[in-house]
């Protein structure tokens, strides 16, 4: 990525500070020298700042990595996502969303009702967690699962 960015910046005559707007002098820098990847979000601002699509910039720079044409790339990835959409359509994925949040999802793993009773005990006497952990025989990682939770209203 380090040599795509530099390599496009550079070629269509932008310097660091001219996209300033995406991401600071610093940062780019940064990126520039393989010290830092950008979030998702900010790739689009870097694309979308060098006047390109986030999707022509990745094919670039996974043609670049893989060493294979980027016309190539996208071929694969448009059969792909075509078979994709047979299983995951766009209302599959809508379902996801309310507006523009994500819908949260509910725990993974549901709540021990014992264990958080008696972890919320013992926070309430003024225990650390790493008290907790050890008066209740349970894993730390429990306690701080449980800390900050309240034992679910019955109905």
């Amino acid at each position: 990525m380090a040599a795509v960015v530099r390599a496009v910046r550079g070629n269509l005559g932008f310097t660091q500070e001219n996209l300033a707007h995406a991401a600071s002098r610093t940062y780019l820098s940064k990126i520039e020298n393989a010290e830092s990847s950008p979030t998702i979000d900010k790739f689009v601002e870097l694309a979308e700042a060098l006047g390109m699509s986030p999707l022509a910039f990745m094919a670039l720079i996974l043609s670049t990595r893989d060493k294979t044409p980027s016309s190539a790339l996208l071929a694969e990835a448009a059969e792909e996502l075509k078979a994709l959409q047979k299983r995951v359509s766009d209302d599959d994925i809508a379902a996801h969303l309310a507006g523009i949040d994500l819908v949260k999802r509910p725990a993974a793993r549901p709540v021990n009702l014992v264990k958080l009773k008696k972890v919320l005990e013992c926070k309430e006497i003024g225990l650390s967690k790493a008290e907790t952990a050890r008066r209740l025989g349970i894993s730390r990682s429990t306690v701080g699962f449980l800390w900050e939770r309240s034992v679910p209203a019955e109905g």
